[in-house]
């Protein structure tokens, strides 16, 4: 059991980010494919997926072996979105931290021997790793961007209307399945099952906790870094809809204006948007211009930011381009798999 303990100071810094980790999702779509007995709205992008994996990918999946277990420089903390600044980011991991994440997995044979190149910082090993990382987004996770972006930000705008309905501690309640929320006085913990068999204690002291909702993540996971909030992220709530890659409304509207269509789930601003999608704040503008004068979205001002919202003609359109596939009766879809954790 990994345990979470949290005082007033934490609770009052808590938020949850706008936008998914692209990083994250490509690494637990790495750690998914290959994984039997997945949820239902998953089997179809995962044999899409599987039978476009090339062996250019291999120094990714290497890493993605473990169900319990991802080196945390595949998923660094900071905030992009863009895919091209993400991969930079995991290029320029240090030299020391490469070694001490990989070497003992690899002395332990949890991932091949080939790996150790990397692990010793080489750059050509490094350049091949941004390579397959970028090779695996672009068949596994970047063509179904928008529908990931419109779940996660759904999720995001119900865990706004709980916060101010009935407050922080309904919403850490309800956050997954996988999480247990207990509080006491002035005593607060957030725990969830981990695959070590072990209890972990994580103690912010006042940092606060940063929550990451992922669509494809099986099970929370945690990145204690001492230099910033605690990051924590869970699997939004199983959905109904097969995973696809929205390609019916790309057609219609346009990919990018698509995805910004997407996007708009949640009530960001024009900024917003843009750095969800890696376009600029004027294409961000001119698509909103667009589906507002189609009567897709609203737009109004708040403060210096100008925020935008679905109209309900915008919400069915994202609806209709994602046809619904039942769940399996009285399943969360996704059975309880080992936790993909980084303590």
């Amino acid at each position: 059991m990994l345990t979470l303990h949290l005082n007033a100071s934490d609770l009052s810094r808590t938020v949850v980010r706008s936008t998914p980790s692209v990083l994250l999702e490509v690494a637990a779509a790495g750690q998914r494919v290959f994984r039997p007995g997945g949820p239902e709205h998953l089997a179809a992008w995962q044999a899409r997926t599987r039978a476009a994996l090339r062996p250019g990918m291999r120094p990714l999946l290497d890493l993605c072996r473990l169900p319990h277990w991802l080196p945390d420089f595949l998923t660094p903390t900071g905030h992009a979105t863009e895919v091209t600044a993400a991969l930079d980011a995991v290029a320029a991991t240090p030299a020391a931290t490469l070694d001490a994440e990989l070497r003992a997995r690899i002395q332990a044979g949890d991932i091949p021997p080939r790996v150790a190149p990397l692990a010793a910082g080489d750059p050509v090993a490094r350049q091949r790793l941004r390579a397959a990382m970028g090779a695996f987004h672009a068949v596994a996770v970047g063509p179904y961007w928008p529908t990931i972006l419109a779940a996660v930000h759904a999720d995001r705008a119900a865990r706004g209307h709980t916060m101010v309905d009935a407050g922080i501690d309904r919403v850490l309640r309800d956050l997954s399945p996988y999480l247990h929320w207990t509080s006491s006085g002035a005593t607060y913990r957030l725990s969830y099952e981990c695959a070590f068999g072990t209890n972990l204690d994580v103690v912010p002291d006042g940092r606060g906790v940063t929550l990451v909702p992922s669509y494809l993540l099986p099970q929370p996971c945690v990145l204690d870094d001492p230099d910033g909030p605690l990051v924590l992220a869970y699997p939004i709530r199983p959905t109904r809809r097969e995973l696809t890659t929205g390609q019916p409304l790309a057609d219609l509207l346009g990919r990018t204006r698509a995805a910004v269509l997407g996007a708009i789930v949640g009530g960001p601003s024009t900024s917003q948007v843009a750095r969800t999608l890696g376009i600029s704040i004027a294409s961000a503008s001119q698509h909103a211009a667009t589906l507002r004068s189609a009567g897709l979205i609203t737009t109004h001002r708040a403060g210096s930011a100008v925020r935008h919202a679905l109209t309900p003609l915008g919400e069915h359109l994202l609806r209709a381009a994602r046809p619904a596939r039942p769940a399996p009766t009285g399943s969360a879809g996704d059975g309880r798999p080992a936790t993909v954790t980084r303590r």
